[in-house]
This record gives C-alpha cells, sequence and structure tokens, in this order.
C-alpha cells in the first residue's frame, strides 16, 4: 500500500480500520448478547460447552484484530507529520480488544468450571460478586452470579435481594436496595435453570460508608433452601 503523504495515511487507512474494528466489535457483542439470554433458563451441559468453543474462536478472532491494530499504530507513528489524535483514537479501539479479550477469559474459566468439575453442592449459589465506579459520585455499579449444579434438570426461580452494610455519619446503618436505587427497587426476579448473571446500579448517600455487600438469594421452590452472602466493599477500576 502507498502512503502519498501521511494525511492521505490518516484520512483513508484509519477511517476504513475505525469502521472494521466497531463493526466486529457489535457483532462479536451481539452474539454475546445471543448466548446471554439463552443462559437465564435452558442452557445444558452439551450447549455450554458450545458456547466455549464459540468464545475461544471469538478469543482468537481477537488476538488477529488486535495484532492489525498494533501494526496500523506502528504505521501511523512513523510519520513525524500523523495526527496524534488519530492514534490515541486507534489506540482507544485497541483497548477496547482488550477489555472484551479479558471478560471472555473470564467468562470461559467460569463456564469450564461448571462443565468439568464434580459439583456437589446442593441449591443455588452467589459466585462472582463485583463492584465498578459508576458514572456520577456515590454511583457505583454491582454484578453477581446465581447458579446451581449442572446435574439439576430443574428451573430455579425465585428473588434476589440486595444491601449494604456501612456508617451512617458514624453510626452503623444498613441501607437495602430500595433505598440506594431511583426506581425504589425492593427485589430482582431470578429465573435459570444453570446460572444467571444479574447486574445494576446502586448509589450511596454522601454520609454513607459502605463496609460490606449482603446479597441474599430466595428461591420459589421447597427443596430449594435460602442462601445468603456478606461480602466486602471493594470497588475495581
Amino acid at each position: 500500500m502507498k502512503y502519498s503523504t501521511p494525511r492521505i495515511v490518516q484520512a483513508q487507512g484509519y477511517r476504513s480500520l475505525r469502521w472494521i474494528l466497531i463493526l466486529v466489535l457489535m457483532c462479536g457483542m451481539a452474539a454475546l448478547g445471543f448466548f446471554a439470554n439463552r443462559f437465564q433458563e435452558n442452557l445444558n451441559s452439551q450447549e455450554i460447552r458450545e458456547v466455549i468453543k464459540y468464545q475461544k474462536d471469538r478469543i482468537d478472532e481477537l488476538e488477529r484484530d488486535r495484532a492489525a491494530s498494533a501494526e496500523k499504530i506502528a504505521v501511523l507513528e512513523s510519520s513525524s507529520q500523523i495526527d496524534q489524535e488519530a492514534v490515541r483514537q486507534v489506540r482507544e479501539e485497541l483497548k477496547s480488544y482488550q477489555q472484551e479479550r479479558l471478560q471472555l477469559d473470564e467468562e470461559l474459566i467460569f463456564l469450564r468450571s461448571m462443565v468439568s468439575a464434580k459439583d456437589d453442592r446442593e441449591g443455588v449459589q452467589i459466585q462472582r460478586f463485583s463492584l465498578k465506579k459508576g458514572s456520577a459520585e456515590g454511583e457505583f455499579q454491582y454484578r453477581f452470579t446465581v447458579t446451581q449444579s449442572v446435574n439439576n434438570g430443574e428451573i430455579a426461580s425465585g428473588w434476589a435481594f440486595l444491601a449494604v452494610d456501612g456508617l451512617q455519619d458514624g453510626e452503623p446503618a444498613w441501607l437495602p436496595l430500595r433505598e440506594l436505587t431511583k426506581e425504589k427497587t425492593e427485589r430482582i426476579k431470578v429465573r435459570f435453570k444453570q446460572f444467571q448473571d444479574i447486574e445494576g446500579v446502586i448509589q450511596l448517600p454522601d454520609s454513607f460508608k459502605p463496609l460490606k455487600v449482603i446479597v441474599e438469594v430466595k428461591p420459589g421452590g421447597k427443596d430449594q433452601p435460602d442462601v445468603k452472602q456478606r461480602f466486602d466493599w471493594v470497588v475495581k477500576g
């Protein structure tokens, strides 16, 4: 490919790469969304293995795209006249690839553990709880996964509850989900066969210091006991 001037390289090559990256990311996330929806109810162990294969293929594809993006950055930076904003934007898109790759790796490890390990646990379990900073001051994004044994053929349904323990103006306080959400949400519906990802946003009062997060799941089945876990308030990212 010939580069008549650095400006032409930036205008043509960068734009083409940008649109290709966006399209690939959109396709990848759409496919992930499709599989995520199937997780909620009737996913069996064979289908989980198919998802694992898809995610491995997607990881390989991301690695190829990442290498192409890195090569493009090297070409752009080789010209002293190139617009540094173009380099910055390509770097941001490369970062998106890397973030998706990390997420896929995490999901892959989780899925493999479900189909490969002998699971003698009974009832619903709460796993992979995490917290991230939100877009506003005092806003946080939470996420956790509810699971049950792959060998359990019954659909688990019921409700999940979340609360935060901490200090309000220096005094012990307990805030339920309805006091942490704009919608005054009381509880979260759960329904799944193997597992379900649950996520949302909470807003803490200015004078509140969080210490623990309490997550409780109450399945509707008679033979499925309630489960409650406490997690340290640890914010990542």
